[in-house]
């Protein structure tokens, strides 16, 4: 009984971890020169962390017309773009 209980665990976890979120709940990918980590949902900002820093920041992004591209520079100058996932 046991072993059953262990498998339907298992499977629910799963089912639940294929259903990727899609649309502007995902994180996005973002790319800029020094980056060391990132996070943004296609809201009004991202977070931007570069090297040389001990932490990120939140910066404000701007999105092209058609929602699929969120640009903005860092406190540093440093550009960074962040791209909606397919």
């Amino acid at each position: 009984m046991r072993t059953l209980k262990s498998s339907f665990v298992i499977l629910a976890i799963a089912a639940v971890s294929g259903c990727a979120t899609t649309g502007d709940g995902a994180s996005w990918k973002c790319s800029a020169q020094g980056l060391v980590n990132s996070h943004y949902t296609g809201s009004d900002s991202a977070m931007i962390h570069l090297q040389g820093f001990t932490s990120g920041g939140s910066y404000k992004v701007t999105k092209n017309s058609q929602g699929t591209e969120a640009t903005g520079t860092t406190a540093n100058g440093t550009p960074f773009k962040c791209v909606k996932p397919q």
